[in-house]
Order: structure tokens, then C-alpha cells, then sequence
């Protein structure tokens, strides 16, 4: 269950309501002060609802967009209708493109669509159906990139499928005030120190809220959804639609290994949070906010902001990893310049900028001529140190400094390196190689 650790909406995050297919869905949304540029669509997940965005939305708002959510049908403050059949995927997903539609027509800016857990699968549902369904000409697609956050290929795995069915079971006969009381009484059992009094009371009024078959349809979803991220993949592929796969590295629902492998069939970016498990976006909404920014910035072909943190410190940032798939060809140089550009300007770590540039245009460089695929990059930052790797698929070619000629026109490019760096090596590996370089921050 999505927790957020307030109950009431900051400033700047308002009430709205949306028009979906059965009713009314209920909404907050947050607006810049300035020019608007973007708008942000998140999508909650099973048994979540839009205030598990309420931390994230003024961030958001601070870097100049316009963001919103919304509640499911039959979830939280949106009602549903009384019935199974009013909450197949289709439904869910028919919901997201006319509150997508409805905030491109107000605001008239690209939109970046973030969908969270059980919202990715519902996200992703929306935007084969947006890319492959509809005539473009009659109903062009809203959606400027997709973001999946803590979500999977498929079904919940394992132990989770069999919690699903459990609850699906009990709905929609057994009221939901039995439920939640059984359920706080196990999460008392096993979490010695449960929320406060008031986040708690809102915890237990949005469960009781929902209506019960619209949470026993989303929970035989999470079991019975099956995988079509290839079909995405050639959806956002043929599209050119960015894709973002993002997850904290202690995620307790669908493993990060899973997601790893979702990325790689996506050939998607991919952003890994330190210390989070399955709500970045309420566990680390600075690192959240840090990490999605960068990669709107990078769609939109525009400078990254950095967000004001609490601390004033940089070290939000700290372990935070971007991985990034590398094209073949000669435009993949400067795509993974920009990307590494974006995220240190998103991190307000403008300092490192230029030596960082020439750092990822010669190691990337080096791959793309001598190295085999896959080539992907990887940056993180660590204490005071920024280092990035290279990896391709030939172990074989290590590269080495060398002293280039007056007539040479290569060679320069690891004495370089050499220079701008205080350390650099190659880690070989099985079938492939790693490239590194650390830059400090001092």
C-alpha cells in the first residue's frame, strides 16, 4: 500500500476534478509561478491515489511545470461504478488519454506521463493504444515521453500473487472496514513504528473510500496482466517516444532485476534510487524530482534546473545511478553528452560540467569505434567523487594512453582523459569491458 507521510495538500497543489469515462475523476494539479515548460501527467497506484504525489507536485511546480494526478475510477474520491466490468484495463487506460487530453488542452505543452506501480501498467496500457490504435491524424497522442516508475513487465511475482488473490476474494462482499482493521493489526504487528495518529486516520479514510470492486479489479490485474512490453517497445520505438525506466533498489514489489531487464527490452533509459523501495516519489522526492527533470530536459532539448534541497547540500545526489543505452552510430556521442550534461545540471552540479562532456565524448567515442554492442553508460555520484563507465561488448580491445603524432588525428583522446580525471581504468569482464573515470567535486 502507497503511503505519503502528510495528509494535507501543500501550497500550491490545488483540487480539481476531471471528466472520465464513467464519472467525474477527482484531481489535484500544481501550476508555476512563471512560463510553463511542460506538463507532468502521474498516475497512482493499487490502492494509492493522487496524494501520494503531494510531497513531489511542488518540486515539480518550482522547475516551471505545470503537474498534475488523479484518482483512479472507483479509487479514493473518484466514483466508480458498482460492477467488474467497469474496470477492465481499457477502462483504466481510456481514463488516463482523456485526462491527458484534457490537460494538453488547457495548458498546450507537451506532456510527460509518469505512471507508478499498478499507473505504469495503466500507462502503459494508454500509450500502446494512443501509438498503435488511433489514426494520429484524428487523435494525435499526447504523451511527449513515458516514464515507468517501480512498475513491471507483467503480474506481481510470487508471494504478491497470492496476497492479490487473497484480497480479490475477499471483494467486494466483505466491507472494507474489516479489511483495513485486519490489515492494521498485522502492520502493528510488523512495523514497530507505525504512522502518526493524523497520517493514519487518512490512511484508513482513503482505503474505506474506495469502491470494492474497483479494488478487486485491480487486484486480479496484478494477477492476470500479461506481458506486452515488446509490444511498447515497437510502439515507442517506431514512435520515437523517450522511454524512462525508474525504481529504487530496494523495490519490494516487482524485483530491480526485472525491471533492469524491462529497460534493456525497451532500450530505455533507466535511473536507480539508493535506499528507496517502491515509492521513490515518497521516500526521496528530492532524488525523484532530480532524476525525472533531467530526462524531460533531455526530451525537450532544453537546460536542466536543479531544485532547491532542504539541506542546500548536493548530497541528495549521492548513489543516485543513470544508466543510459548508447546507439551505434555517430549521434550516439552527442545524445549521451547531452544526457550526462542534463542530469549534472538536474544534480546542480554545473561545476563539473565541462570536464564531464569531454570525459563521456572521448570514452563513448572510444566504444563506438573499437567496442561492440550493447554500448551503455552508466553516471552516478559517490561521497564527493562523479564517475561515469562505459560498457560495451568487446572485452578484447582495452584501451591504453599513447603519445599521438603530429599527423595523427586520434590517439589524444585517453591522455585526456588522463588529464581531466584523478583516476580512470578498465575493468574486464566475461563478454564485455568497462570503461570508468572519476571526477571530483571538490
Amino acid at each position: 500500500m502507497s503511503e505519503s507521510p502528510i495528509a494535507t495538500l501543500p501550497r500550491g497543489v490545488q483540487r480539481t476534478d476531471f471528466v472520465g469515462g464513467h464519472s467525474k475523476l477527482a484531481g489535484v494539479i500544481a501550476t508555476p509561478e512563471g512560463d510553463t515548460r511542460g506538463t507532468i501527467l502521474l498516475v497512482p497506484g493499487f490502492t494509492g491515489s493522487k496524494e501520494d504525489f503531494r510531497i513531489l507536485m511542488p518540486y515539480f511546480a518550482q522547475l516551471g511545470y505545470c503537474v498534475a494526478s488523479y484518482d483512479h475510477r472507483g479509487q479514493f474520491e473518484s466514483p466508480g461504478p458498482d460492477a467488474l466490468d467497469g474496470y477492465a484495463m481499457a477502462d483504466f487506460a481510456a481514463d488516463l488519454q482523456a485526462v491527458a487530453n484534457q490537460l494538453r488542452t488547457h495548458t498546450s505543452r507537451s506532456l510527460h506521463l509518469v505512471g507508478h506501480s499498478f499507473g505504469g501498467l495503466v500507462a502503459r496500457a494508454a500509450v500502446i493504444e494512443s501509438l498503435t490504435h488511433q489514426r494520429p491524424s484524428v487523435a494525435p497522442t499526447p504523451f511527449a515521453s513515458l516514464t515507468l516508475m517501480a512498475s513491471g513487465r507483467a503480474s506481481v511475482p510470487g508471494d504478491l500473487q497470492v496476497v492479490a488473490a487473497q484480497f480479490a476474494a475477499l471483494l467486494p462482499d466483505t466491507p472494507l472496514e474489516v479489511i483495513w482493521e485486519h490489515k492494521d493489526a498485522l502492520d502493528r504487528q510488523n512495523d514497530p513504528n507505525p504512522p502518526d495518529d493524523v497520517l493514519l486516520g487518512f490512511l484508513r479514510h482513503r482505503f474505506v473510500s474506495n469502491n470494492p470492486y474497483s479494488l478487486a479489479a485491480q487486484a486480479q490485474i496484478l494477477i492476470e496482466i500479461e506481458d506486452s512490453v515488446d509490444l511498447l517497445a515497437q510502439a515507442t520505438a517506431a514512435a520515437e517516444l523517450p522511454v524512462l525506466v525508474a525504481f529504487g533498489e530496494n523495490d519490494d514489489r516487482w524485483p530491480p532485476a526485472e525491471q533492469e531487464a524491462m529497460a534493456d527490452s525497451l532500450s530505455a533509459r533507466r535511473l536507480l534510487w539508493p535506499g528507496a523501495a517502491h515509492s521513490p516519489n515518497v521516500e526521496q522526492p528530492e532524488l525523484c524530482a532530480a532524476g525525472l527533470e533531467a530526462f524531460f530536459a533531455d526530451v525537450a532539448a532544453t537546460t536542466a534546473r536543479s531544485i532547491g534541497f532542504p539541506t542546500g547540500r548536493r548530497g541528495y545526489t549521492s548513489g543516485m545511478e543513470l544508466r543510459a543505452p548508447v546507439d551505434h552510430t555517430p549521434a550516439g556521442v552527442s545524445a549521451a553528452r547531452r544526457s550526462v550534461v542534463r542530469q549534472l545540471q538536474a544534480w546542480g552540479l554545473d561545476g563539473a560540467v565541462d570536464d564531464m562532456s569531454i570525459v563521456v565524448s572521448e570514452l563513448v567515442t572510444n566504444a563506438l569505434r573499437y567496442g561492440k554492442n550493447p554500448v551503455e553508460l552508466r553516471l552516478r555520484v559517490t561521497g564527493d567523487c562523479l564517475r561515469v563507465e562505459v560498457i560495451d561488448g568487446n572485452p578484447a580491445d582495452v584501451p591504453v594512453p599513447r603519445a599521438a603524432t603530429h599527423s595523427e588525428s586520434t590517439g589524444r583522446g585517453m591522455p585526456l582523459i588522463d588529464a581531466l580525471t584523478f583516476n580512470w581504468g578498465v575493468d574486464v569482464r566475461d563478454a564485455h569491458k568497462v570503461v570508468w573515470a572519476e571526477v571530483s567535486l571538490n
